[in-house]
């Protein structure tokens, strides 16, 4: 196969791990971000860097910028990389497809993916398990479950982005520990957003299926564990591990893509509840997810499959992969040691039975090459952790000086 792509956020870890695989693959693949050099701009395997508005701070213009590009020169394929260019993307295909393919499911379905409250319904007309959870439109409706709620309780937005007035507004994730502290965060949820949802906490492992759909029938499984994240209490992974496919997640998960008529890649996220053993259904992210580069490692190459299925190529099933096999995002890891070291166990929320600082610091420094391979550094393409480097001890500086 031959082929030009586009490639969104440049700036995005896995961004990199696409480029990296289709380059290797020797095509030719252009990456967009708002400002160059970026992490997946200097790679050894991307062919050119373009910058565009920001799809932050201004969607309109990003849209326009990606419509007059496709239109202009010869893409075969975009793919957008973040929740953000994914919305804007889906929700623009029709200016975009009579130009180039987009491996993405029409904008109705996708949306549908991207509501939490959606597929909390869904998981349970299909007997998917999932965390307790509560909706509610106002805080007249508190009051009634109040007898219902044990603290602490989680408190999720329904989707992780919202866009409104040509401005995005993502409400964070928060924690309450009592009926009146609930009150209190619900109060200040911007206005032009629904409410959160309220979830039961679930003290657990991590566990994400990544699939491969085509037409709503999974094509590669890969299954991965959350060993470190960043922020300690939950968020994204800094160290992550191939571990075999759960026959049980599987079936869930392929459940909620047929239902949904899924066609590309999208990484079903659980938790499995400390309580009983039970998978809980966290969310889908219907995009590539931040640690691509461990599937790529252990031996499924997604964005190589994506890339020939959007092309309508046949695409050999993969379905068993090396188990094992971890993936490092160092200067993440560093991220969460200084914070577990600086930082109280209070103030970063961690839940019971959460290691200590001795026991932190210990794992930070106990690794295994033979099995852990870094997810940014690599021998044959350096280039990419040394940007990452140089901005990450900048960092600091730049905010002190703001």
């Amino acid at each position: 196969m031959s082929a030009r792509i586009l490639v969104t956020d440049g700036h995005q870890r896995s961004t990199l791990a696409v480029v990296r695989s289709l380059g290797r693959a020797g095509l030719d693949v252009t990456v967009v971000e708002d400002r160059l050099p970026c992490l997946a701009s200097v790679s050894r395997y991307c062919a050119r860097g373009l910058v565009a508005p920001s799809p932050v701070g201004t969607p309109g213009a990003f849209v326009d910028f990606l419509t007059d590009e496709v239109r202009r020169s010869p893409y075969d394929l975009l793919i957008p990389m973040t929740d953000v260019t994914s919305i804007l993307v889906a929700e623009h295909a029709d200016r975009l497809t009579p130009h180039v393919r987009v491996p993405l499911v029409p904008w109705e379905r996708f949306s549908r993916a991207l509501d939490k409250e959606y597929l909390i319904r869904l998981a349970g007309r299909l007997n998917v398990p999932a965390p307790r959870t509560w909706f509610v439109e106002s805080l007249e409706e508190l009051r009634p479950i109040e007898g219902e709620l044990s603290f602490p309780v989680v408190l999720k937005p329904r989707r992780s982005k919202y866009l409104a007035a040509n401005a995005w507004i993502s409400e964070p994730v928060t924690y309450a520990d009592s009926f009146a502290e609930l009150r209190r965060r619900l109060k200040v949820v911007h206005p032009a957003v629904p409410l959160p949802m309220i979830q039961e906490r679930v003290t657990g492992p991590g566990c994400g299926a990544f699939l491969l759909c085509d037409h709503g029938r999974s094509k590669a499984v890969f299954f991965h564990r959350r060993l470190r994240e960043k922020p300690p209490s939950g968020g994204v992974s800094v160290l992550r591990e191939s571990i075999p496919v759960d026959r049980q997640m599987r079936a869930y998960a392929e459940a909620l893509l047929s239902a949904l008529e899924w066609h590309g890649v999208a990484m079903v996220e659980f938790k499995v509840d400390v309580r009983d053993g039970r998978p809980l259904l966290m969310e889908i992210n219907p995009r590539f997810w931040g640690s691509l580069q461990l599937a790529i490692d252990a031996g499924v190459d997604f964005p190589g499959m994506l890339a020939h299925l959007a092309m309508g190529e046949p695409v050999e099933p993969v379905f068993s992969y090396a188990v094992g096999v971890r993936s490092r995002w160092l200067l993440g890891d560093l991220d969460h040691l200084t914070a577990c070291l600086l930082k109280s166990r209070k103030k970063l929320q961690l839940p019971p039975g959460f290691p200590g600082r001795w026991q932190t610091l210990l794992e930070f420094f106990r690794w295994n090459p033979s099995r852990t391979r870094l997810e940014v550094l690599r021998r044959d393409d350096p280039r990419p952790f040394l940007l990452e480097l140089k901005e990450y001890v900048k960092a600091p500086f730049r905010s002190r000086n703001a």
